[in-house]
């Protein structure tokens, strides 16, 4: 009864953030953690507790699917996953959770890790990681931060002094700022994306990327995440780096292409060279809209529900597919007619 008492003395000057880690950590090799070092001294500065896992993707699948798997129910809100090369751990582990994964690409001896990166940002429809630069340590630190701590106060100044940007108080609602998508015809996907937010009972808030003060009027509403269409082709690099610069938000960028010329990556370089922006693959809106719902999710589980029904529906969706290849095969004895174009 004494031990007890005197643990109860000691509970409120222990420090909160450090009870349940919130931002898990997970390389593919020990080889990475010299690589994203500023990653840990940046969340230990903030004071934020983590979880650091090594799982490869490839060497232990079942071990790094498993871990993934019980992530919400361990309550984490958000996963750093770090790899090099063919660099299929955030993906992968992607696919098994339905919180945000940051992916960050590890520099590599040949490619200087656009390799890496593009294994990460250009994910398949309907599993999203946030890709950074490569090895953009600090800023997995500070986007992870952001998302995990999302509407704490204490956490979020320190964030910003950090930064050297303004704090402004926030009540994170279901809500998204979707910025730069007036005057576009953007396609069937945007409109798929309109139409999650819709489903999830997400309120969007749709604001001209020239709109005084609008970053101000965001927070004010409650938006939980920015969802930047970055228009390449029309001075988008720039108002993605003012963006990045001016907002404590997560900001989520989806590089778009009017014009479906050839693409060079390089692109990637430009907009994420800056703290805390998370790149879907080019043009894919609905991971864009994914990914935001995957925040949201954190704090509602309204919103997290629906998600993990989404996710079970499209795997529905692959399985029926398979099943009807199988029984085509059955019927016409052969593969090849079910999807050559010239049978």
């Amino acid at each position: 009864m004494t031990i007890l008492r005197c643990l109860l003395l000691l509970l409120p000057f222990c420090n909160p953030l450090y009870s349940t880690p919130k931002i898990e950590i997970r390389v593919g090799s020990d080889s990475d953690l010299p690589r994203i070092q500023e990653l840990f001294f940046i969340l230990e500065q903030l004071d934020i507790d983590y979880e650091l896992r090594i799982l490869s993707a490839h060497r232990t699948p079942h071990e790094m699917m498993a871990k993934a798997q019980t992530l919400a129910q361990e309550g984490f809100a958000v996963c750093i996953g770090s790899a090099g090369g063919s660099a299929h751990l955030p993906g992968m582990t992607a696919s098994e959770t339905p919180i945000p994964v940051i992916a960050l690409p590890v520099k590599t001896s040949y490619l200087d890790g656009l390799d890496s990166l593009l294994s990460m940002v250009q994910m398949p429809p309907g599993i999203p990681n946030g890709a950074l630069g490569i090895n953009q340590s600090k800023s997995a630190a500070l986007a992870a931060a952001q998302i995990a701590y999302m509407g704490d106060h204490q956490v979020m100044q320190k964030i910003c002094k950090l930064r050297n940007i303004p704090y402004q108080a926030h009540a994170p609602q279901s809500r998204v700022a979707v910025v730069g998508s007036t005057h576009k015809n953007l396609g069937m996907d945007f409109e798929k994306a309109m139409e999650l937010f819709q489903a999830f009972d997400v309120e969007v808030i749709e604001y001209e990327i020239n709109e005084e003060a609008f970053l101000s009027r965001a927070i004010e509403s409650g938006c939980s995440a920015l969802y930047f269409i970055c228009d390449i082709q029309n001075e988008g690099i720039i108002q993605c780096q003012h963006l990045a610069k001016n907002t404590f938000l997560p900001l989520i960028v989806i590089p778009y292409f009017e014009k479906k010329a050839s693409v060079s990556p390089m692109f990637f370089h430009q907009i994420l060279s800056n703290e805390a922006t998370l790149s879907m693959g080019i043009n894919q809106f609905s991971n864009g809209a994914l990914y935001c719902l995957q925040i949201i999710g954190n704090e509602n589980a309204f919103v997290r529900n629906k998600f993990n029904e989404y996710r079970r529906d499209l795997s529905d969706s692959v399985k029926q597919k398979n099943k009807k290849l199988q029984e085509e095969k059955v019927q016409k004895g052969t593969y090849l007619k079910s999807w050559d174009s010239r049978a």
